[in-house]
């Protein structure tokens, strides 16, 4: 649950720093993985005001002393923002904050799970604000993770996600049987599914790309739901009264986004794919329009008519979501054509 790729890295290192007795902070944008953190850490009797002060968020170093920490470990590292605060309006850069901030800076990236508009962590740019600061930096292939720490160490599955959202050409994937792939015509019977396997430890849950607006966000407990399907599917958002939707022991039914996922894992997911993304002309496409007004993921996009980033987004958004399972992943896809098109590519059947 707590992450099996880049996070288990950084809280490790975290760690193992602490434990040498240098001053570490664990850095990330999105507060999802930070609050399950300290739920857990909280279980294990640590207190909680010495838990919140490894972990901060990635506006939290803008007058910050050059090199006042040993190391800062940058988790999601695709996820940083150029400016900070609620409005975007605070700081200069969160990568030249972090690299001036500590001696050591650690980013774990991957710029394929870059999913908003306001996403500006890209290799390049940690590599440009070190020669500001005048770091060495230390990057190559021998510091690339390897997939054995997702998806059941499936390097199948991840490259048939890749080929099929068409963000890169794998046409010779082979998928593991070890992991667990079900498509499905009812979100229904997806979810029933899914559930039976959260009943094993509640490390199961849905989750859904963010084209359903989130109408229940002040009145939670009303009967109006977020997500209507066919077949008298009807769900809603995971609520905002709590921050650890992903652990809760009464979550299940409540569907995750992309902002209360990513950096997490769970045993099993169940994706619900939305109209904004489609296959047509022999080709998997994407639908901005079709996004939620409720969702600022793509704010701007008709601004700046940058419609090739907001492309880019949905894909990213998908594969993140698509590989958050450990153990297996269930999918429906509102579009049918898309459904067909994956059941062919996997040479499954759809249930």
């Amino acid at each position: 649950m707590l992450g099996t790729g880049k996070s288990v890295v950084a809280i490790q290192l975290l760690c193992d720093l602490i434990q040498k007795g240098y001053s570490a902070n664990y850095v990330t944008k999105n507060a999802a993985p930070r609050n399950v953190y300290f739920e857990k850490l909280k279980q294990n009797k640590f207190k909680l005001n010495y838990i919140k002060s490894l972990f901060k968020g990635s506006g939290s170093f803008i007058d910050v002393p050059n090199n006042y920490f040993d190391c800062l470990i940058a988790d999601e590292a695709h996820r940083l923002n150029s400016k900070s605060g609620m409005f975007q309006n605070l700081g200069e850069n969160q990568i030249k904050e972090i690299i001036h901030t500590s001696r050591v800076s650690v980013f774990l990236i991957d710029e394929n799970q870059r999913v908003t508009t306001s996403d500006i962590g890209s290799i390049d740019l940690i590599k440009h604000y070190a020669e500001i600061e005048g770091s060495a930096v230390y990057s190559g292939e021998e510091l690339n993770l390897v997939s054995q720490f997702r998806s059941n160490g499936s390097d199948g599955y991840l490259a048939f996600l890749d080929n099929m959202l068409e963000i890169r050409p794998t046409a010779n994937y082979e998928l593991d049987m070890d992991y667990d792939i079900k498509l499905f015509s009812d979100p229904n019977k997806m979810r029933d599914a899914l559930r039976e396997k959260n009943k094993i430890n509640n490390k199961s849950r849905m989750l859904a790309g963010y084209c359903y607006n989130w109408v229940t966000k002040k009145d939670m407990y009303s009967d109006i739901c977020d997500i209507n399907l066919e077949n008298n599917f009807h769900a809603k958002w995971n609520f905002g009264n709590t921050s650890t939707w992903a652990i809760d022991e009464t979550s299940f039914d409540q569907v995750g986004c992309i902002h209360t996922s990513q950096g997490l894992e769970f045993d099993y997911v169940g994706v619900i794919i939305g109209k904004d993304l489609i296959y047509k002309d022999n080709h998997v496409l994407t639908d901005f329009t079709k996004r939620a007004k409720t969702d600022t993921s793509l704010k701007g996009i008709k601004t700046t008519k940058n419609y090739k980033l907001a492309d880019e987004n949905i894909r990213n958004t998908y594969r993140t979501l698509l590989s958050r399972g450990q153990k297996g992943c269930y999918i429906y896809c509102e579009d049918k054509e898309l459904l067909k098109h994956m059941s062919k590519m996997l040479k499954l059947e759809i249930i």
